[in-house]
């Protein structure tokens, strides 16, 4: 039994140690940890069917690949944990970082984010270690988002197709004091924006006499009233007002009249004030600066000067009157929002769920420390579940997808007996029809994306045309997808006959289970000492009952069929992850779907079962279990939310593998698109970097390079300012013949290198700046790949300049959270169209072709928004 706890919990002999000396309380996060319960009857009658998906670490691999990629986790795999256990969801962890940037969590669906928990600190559970007690922390902060998923309608068809709600929990997340200690990590827009804003990193206003001091001026009264102080950057503020400048209402005055208890200092000689309103003085005076004292006195020692026309508050009486405010302004544009969670250390439901789009930023990994773990590893805990009747929506699905057109057939089935013809060099497709009869065959079923087999090089594709004596087929070279009956990963060619190799839809379900399991931890847990050998005898026979109906249930008896079809194996996590790495396995389990307990609904006596498997008692308490329940206990949030939010309250719900679940209705691989595509398009037309405008009838005067930089507006000057190309236009002025000349000369002989330099410095200069300083305080979804939306802000940007609120303007009345990119992008062209004439007034003779530029850039963007591409 020792060797069961030290494989479950890294304890080692320690058993006796822990029976006899308690542990320390472990550290938990605030008191009060009563959910915010703000919603109090759910509602999705106004979710939209989701539209897009999204690997949570946008993983570009194909379906097959990302599957057999979770083989690497070091635990948490679906459905089984390592402890034998029931596991509703996939890990992503240190093994599965290789080959994926898990920098941060995106959602995986288009859907409306209804809870979630983030707690300033992770709590720790005390564990015995070597005699010693350790505290591990362990993250319990999630996110749960609610779906829709709908098959596609049929175009000129009434009929409208069942849908399924489901859910997506995102599990050990990262800790609030993480964010607040680094606000440069990007934070969820599900979360609200706090009051507290900050000063930009990017603001470069200069301290007098002090040059290596920026930040940003604050001033008596907006531009271009007096400077009198100068915020560093990153310094928190609040502010007041509407506006381009913005009173600032947490500091009293500026930094040099602040006294170290937070109050202001000095004296105004009262002659100098002019009454304003309530307690408020304007400072009034032949000069232009009055001096502030550090006493009421004309004698005194002068502390600051303030400028004429300051707005201050005073008080007392006599000649002199004590300084308690100086009204300050602060430019708005130059500060940032920074989003905080609604609550700390608790659950919060949601009362309006907060929409959220494929691939928006969910939060970060959070540490967690397994009991038998020497460091806290960054991991995630990834599921999706529904409460729904799942089995009538496939039911209906099914049907549905017979009715829908040829192209939904996305995926082909390669039936368990597919001969894999091992290649030869110059075989044709005569020999391999011949080689076939005596060829490997495969041991499981496999549905191969379209997508895999469109992305096979020419010499891996074989295509026959159909004939008198034959039917029309292909051969394709597939490797490492499919596997014989000794597990062994085959390589070769494989036979489609069009027509008869079935084609099927996503929505046909081909291939997935339905399993109703009734299996407790109790039962799971018997099962898994007996297959580890962690029994005596005794115990063995003791509980022998509750292994074999779980080896004999639902989920197992399907796993030992996908895994072990002689039952001769044994079913622990580690049988399991080998299968994950054969494509066939992976895809069979990933099918699997379960109607199962929740990890997350706690019941107590589900766990107290556990203790005489363990070898805890009342007389002879196992502490280091006690320490597990309870952080069972502590992660667990059901009670807090299903009802809220359309779950139920007894825990019950079907399970999907997550990466199945994407892999199967996100088949298409996205296409890169080349940032700013677009705009070449119309301010070049496609002609490369050494083109050069004339000029005439242009208010920017003589235009350089793929994306026509300006002369008279200085953009080609500050270009060529910090660039390698510096010297070479030395001594040379934009829109003479001479820097024409050299400015060919460098795209003739470094056409590549002169391509790039132009676009990095646009995307620096113009598309960074719109995207950071303008549009992210507006609601834009910046974090958003799109290619059609981001070419828009590039093409945007460099034909109104970085700094344009155009796109604002253009998006004002519609609902950031929701809107979905086509409406964006019409909405921006559309003011474009409509204000053309205004937009550019100071050149009326180009009118006409900006006005059709405007109207066929907005067909190019909607037919690109069409595509699946993405930038990188």
């Amino acid at each position: 039994m020792v060797n069961l706890l030290a494989r479950l919990f890294g304890f080692h002999d320690t058993r006796r140690d822990s029976r006899v000396n308690r542990p320390a309380p472990p550290i938990l996060p605030t008191p009060n940890t009563r959910p915010i319960q703000l919603s109090t009857q759910p509602s999705v009658d106004t979710l939209s069917p989701l539209k897009n998906w999204s690997h949570p670490f946008k993983d570009k691999r194909n379906p097959l690949s990302q599957l057999t990629h979770m083989a690497k986790a070091k635990a948490g795999y679906f459905p089984l944990g390592r402890s034998g256990l029931w596991h509703g969801g996939v890990h992503f962890d240190s093994g599965t970082a290789g080959g994926l940037n898990q920098s941060s969590v995106q959602c995986l669906a288009d859907g409306e984010v209804v809870a979630y928990r983030i707690d300033t600190q992770a709590p720790t559970t005390t564990y015995f270690v070597n005699k010693q007690t350790v505290e591990k922390p362990f993250s319990r902060n999630f996110v749960l988002v609610r779906h829709r998923l709908q098959p596609p309608k049929i175009e000129g068809s009434p009929d409208t197709p069942r849908s399924l709600i489901f859910y997506s929990l995102y599990m050990h997340l990262r800790d609030w004091s993480v964010y607040r200690e680094d606000i440069a990590i990007a934070r969820p827009a599900f979360w609200p924006e706090s009051p507290i804003l900050r000063v930009k990193q990017t603001v470069n206003d200069l301290r007098p006499g002090n040059p290596e001091e920026r930040g940003l001026n604050v001033r008596i009264k907006a531009w271009p009233g007096q400077v009198i102080d100068l915020l560093p950057r990153g310094a928190e503020v609040t502010v007041s007002g509407a506006g381009g400048y913005r009173k600032l209402e947490n500091s009293l005055g500026p930094a040099k009249l602040m006294n170290a208890d937070g109050s202001i200092a000095g004296f105004l000689a009262a002659s100098l004030l002019q009454p304003v309103a309530g307690n408020e003085h304007r400072i009034t005076s032949s000069k232009e600066w009055v001096n502030v004292r550090v006493e009421p006195s004309v004698t005194s020692q002068v502390l600051v000067e303030l400028p004429v026309g300051t707005v201050v508050r005073v008080s007392g009486e006599g000649e002199f009157r004590k300084l308690e405010r100086v009204n300050q302004y602060v430019h708005f544009d130059s500060l940032e929002g920074a989003p905080e969670p609604l609550a700390l250390d608790r659950v919060v439901v949601l009362d309006t769920p907060v929409p959220i789009k494929a691939g928006a930023l969910i939060g970060h990994l959070g540490k967690y420390q397994d009991g038998g773990a020497d460091q806290p590893e960054e991991k995630l805990h990834l599921e999706v579940f529904s409460n729904d009747d799942v089995d009538l929506f496939i039911e209906d699905s099914r049907a549905w997808a017979q009715r829908l057109p040829e192209k939904t057939r996305t995926w082909l089935k390669l039936a368990k007996g597919t001969a894999v013809v091992p290649h030869q060099e110059n075989v044709t497709a005569a020999q391999l029809k011949v080689l076939s009869a005596a060829s490997p065959l495969s041991a499981a079923d496999l549905l191969v994306p379209k997508s895999v087999l469109e992305a096979l090089p020419a010499d891996r594709k074989m295509q026959v045309t159909a004939s008198d004596s034959r039917k029309a087929s292909n051969w394709y070279r597939l490797e490492g997808l499919l596997h014989d009956a000794d597990n062994n990963l085959l390589d070769g060619w494989v036979h489609e006959e069009v027509g008869i190799t079935p084609w099927l839809s996503p929505w046909s379900w081909e291939g997935y289970d339905l399993i109703f399991d009734y299996s407790t931890p109790k039962h799971l847990m018997a099962s898994f000492l007996s297959a580890i050998d962690g029994f005596t005898e005794e115990q063995r026979e003791h509980f022998r009952p509750l292994a074999d109906k779980d080896d004999q249930g639902p989920m197992k008896s399907r796993l030992f069929e996908i895994i072990d079809r002689n039952r001769d194996g044994k079913m622990t996590a580690e049988e399991l992850q080998a299968a994950l790495r054969l494509p066939a396995h992976a895809q069979a389990i990933s099918q699997l779907i379960i109607r199962k307990e929740s990890e997350w609904f706690h019941q107590t006596q589900k766990w107290d079962a556990l203790d005489e498997l363990l070898g805890h008692s009342g007389s002879t308490p196992h502490l280091n279990w006690l320490a597990e329940k309870q952080r069972i206990q502590q992660m667990s949030w059901w009670g807090d939310v299903a009802e809220k939010v359309g779950l139920p309250s007894w825990g019950k719900v079907f399970h999907f593998h997550p990466i199945g679940m994407i892999g199967t209705f996100k088949n298409k691989r996205p296409g890169v698109w080349v940032l700013g595509t677009t705009s070449e398009h119309y301010e070049s037309g496609g002609r490369g970097p050494g083109v050069i405008s004339t000029g005439r009838g242009d208010y920017g005067g003589v235009s350089y390079g793929v994306y026509q930089m300006s002369s008279k507006m200085g953009v080609v000057q500050k270009f060529v300012e910090q660039s390698e190309y510096f010297y070479t236009f030395l001594g040379t002025d934009a829109g003479t013949e001479e820097f024409n000349n050299r400015w060919k000369d460098i795209a003739s002989s470094n056409p590549q290198e002169f391509r790039n330099a132009q676009h990095d410095y646009i995307k620096k200069t113009h598309y960074d700046v719109q995207m950071s300083d303008i549009l992210r305080h507006h609601g834009f979804p910046v974090e958003n790949k799109n290619a059609a939306l981001n070419d828009m802000v590039w093409s945007t940007s460099v034909q109104f300049g970085p700094q344009t609120k155009l796109i604002i303007k253009a998006i004002k009345d519609l609902d950031m959270l929701s809107a979905p990119a086509v409406d964006i992008i019409c909405a921006v062209q559309d003011y474009k169209i409509s204000n053309n004439s205004r937009l550019f007034s100071s050149s009326p003779d180009l009118q006409p072709g900006l006005l059709a530029r405007a109207k066929d850039e907005k067909r190019r963007l909607l037919e690109l928004e069409q595509t699946d591409n993405e930038i990188e």
